[in-house]
C-alpha cells in the first residue's frame, strides 16, 4: 500500500521540529509525522509520502524549500510549489489554495505511481485531496484536528469562522472516511455539522505519545532559568503552548497571580512559542501581554518566559515538573491536547481545561484535575492542590505512567491502515496489490 498524507500549514520537516516557530506549527505537525512514521514500519505498507507546501523563509530554516526530504527507507516529505514562495498563514494560505490544488494534481499526474489513499489534515488539505479524487479516483480520509464549530462559541469574534466551518462541512460530507481523536469529536462535533451519515464514516482513533528527547541538558536549562527565578529549587507550574488567544496563557498567569500561596510554593514557567521574528500579529500581541504581566512586582523571580526552547529544554522541564510540579493546559477549548499525554509519559500530573479533548484524556489516564478555563481561582487552586499534596502528586504521577500506553502510535498505525485498506481495496485489486488489513 502507498499512503499519502497531505498537510498544507505550518513548518513540516524532518524531526526535530521547532514547535511554536509559527502559529500553525503545533500539535498537528507531530501527529502527521508520528502517524506516517508508524505506518511506514508496517509490513503491508510499501511507501508513505507526506506532501506539504514548498516555501522560502530563512528565518524558518532551509529545509522548507527542498522538493524532497527523506525520513527513512520508505518514507519522505514532498513539497509542492505554487507561484507564492513565501510562508503563508490562514487567510493567505486560503487564497493560495486554488493554485496549490492545481499544482498538487499536476504532481500526481506526473508521478510514476499514484497513492492508494490520501489522508488529508485540515479542511484545506481535504479540498485538495477531494479534487485529486475527482480526477484520479483516490480515496480520501479526513482528519480535522480542530473543528471550528466549537471555536465559534469560545471566540465568536474570530474572523473567517463561517467560511472555515463551511469548508469543514464540505470535507465531512465528501470524505470517504474521517479519523478523529476523541469521542466528543465523533459523537458531538462532527454531528453538529448536520451531514447525514457522517458519524457512520467516522473512526475514533487516539494518537500516540509524541516522541521527545530524553532529559539530558537539565543543568544547562536550570542555569538559564536562574536568571529569572529567585529559587529554582521550587517545583514548577509548567505550560507549553503556542502564543495564541485560545490557549489562554495570560489566563494562567492571572490564575497564578490570584493564588498567593501558589506563588510562594512554586515557580511558573511558560514556553510560549519561539521568538524568531516570524510571529503573526496575534502571536506578537499574546507574547506582549505575557511580558507585561511578567513585569508585575509579585512575579519578580517567580516566573520564567524563555524566548526560545528546543527539545532538550522541553524534556528537562517535564522532568523538573515530575518532581512535585504540575503541567497546565488552560485553553479555552482544546480539540485534543497532545501535551497532556506528553506530560503523562514523563509522570507529570496535569491541570486541564474541561472543554474538549482533555476531559477524555484525564478520564482515561486519571492523572489530573479538570477546571473551567475562565475561572482563575479554580486554576490556581487546582495547581496548588496537586503541587502541595505529595501523596496526591504521587498517585497522579503513578496513574499517568500506568495508563499512558493507551495512547500508542503502533496501534494507531494498525487500525488506520486497516481502514485505508477497506477504502482502497478496489484499487489494490485492480493493480494486483492487495494489502492485508
Amino acid at each position: 500500500m502507498y499512503i499519502m498524507h497531505l498537510a498544507l500549514g505550518g513548518c513540516l520537516k524532518a524531526p526535530p521540529v521547532l514547535f511554536g516557530v509559527t502559529a500553525d506549527t503545533g500539535g498537528h505537525i507531530a501527529y502527521v509525522l508520528e502517524a506516517a512514521l508508524a505506518q511506514a514500519r508496517l509490513q503491508q505498507v510499501e511507501r508513505v509520502s507526506i506532501v506539504t507546501r514548498l516555501f522560502e523563509d530563512a528565518r524558518l530554516g532551509t529545509a522548507h524549500d527542498r522538493p524532497h526530504e527523506p525520513l527513512g527507507e520508505r518514507i519522505g516529505i514532498d513539497r509542492i510549489a505554487t507561484g507564492r514562495r513565501e510562508y503563508l498563514e490562514k487567510e493567505a494560505l486560503a487564497l493560495d489554495l486554488p493554485d496549490f490544488i492545481e499544482a498538487f494534481c499536476a504532481h500526481l499526474a506526473s508521478s510514476p505511481r499514484l497513492p492508494d489513499v490520501i489522508h488529508a489534515h485540515f479542511s484545506d488539505a481535504a479540498a485538495a485531496a477531494l479534487a485529486a479524487r475527482s480526477r484520479f479516483g483516490i480515496p480520501v480520509v479526513y482528519t480535522p484536528h480542530a473543528l471550528a464549530i466549537d471555536k465559534r462559541i469560545v471566540q465568536p469574534d474570530c474572523g473567517g469562522l463561517d467560511t472555515r466551518i463551511e469548508a469543514e462541512r464540505l470535507a465531512i460530507a465528501q470524505a470517504d472516511a474521517i479519523i478523529v481523536s476523541t469521542r466528543d469529536e465523533a459523537e458531538r462535533q462532527v454531528r453538529a455539522y448536520g451531514v447525514a451519515g457522517a458519524t457512520a464514516r467516522t473512526m475514533t482513533l487516539p494518537p500516540g505519545v509524541p516522541r521527545r528527547a530524553r532529559p539530558g541538558q537539565e543543568t544547562r536549562l536550570a542555569a538559564r532559568l536562574l536568571e529569572r527565578l529567585r529559587d529554582p529549587r521550587k517545583p514548577i507550574v509548567l505550560a507549553i503552548a503556542r502564543p495564541v488567544r485560545k490557549k489562554n496563557l495570560a489566563g494562567l498567569v492571572h490564575a497564578y497571580l490570584a493564588t498567593p500561596a501558589l506563588i510562594e510554593h512554586a515557580n511558573l514557567v511558560i514556553l510560549a512559542g519561539q521568538r524568531t521574528g516570524a510571529a503573526s500579529a496575534e502571536e506578537a500581541e499574546v507574547v506582549g501581554e505575557l511580558e507585561r504581566l511578567q513585569d508585575d512586582e509579585r512575579l519578580r523571580g517567580c516566573m520564567a518566559l524563555p524566548p526560545c526552547h528546543d527539545a532538550d529544554d522541553v524534556a528537562a522541564l517535564y522532568a523538573k515538573a515530575a518532581r512535585g510540579g504540575v503541567f497546565v493546559n488552560a485553553a479555552l477549548h482544546e480539540p485534543f491536547g497532545l501535551t497532556l499525554i506528553e506530560a503523562a509519559a514523563a509522570g507529570v500530573p496535569v491541570v486541564a481545561t474541561r472543554h474538549g479533548g482533555p476531559s477524555e484524556i484525564v478520564a482515561t489516564l486519571g492523572h489530573g484535575l479538570l477546571v473551567d478555563p475562565c475561572d482563575p481561582a479554580a486554576i490556581g487552586a487546582a495547581c496548588l492542590e496537586i503541587s502541595s499534596d505529595k501523596d496526591l502528586h504521587r498517585r497522579l504521577s503513578k496513574a499517568a505512567l500506568r495508563h499512558v500506553g493507551h495512547y500508542d502510535w503502533d496501534r494507531y498505525a494498525r487500525l488506520s491502515v486497516s481502514l485505508y485498506a477497506g477504502l482502497c481495496q478496489p484499487r489494490l485489486q485492480s493493480t494486483g496489490r492487495v494489502a492485508a488489513a
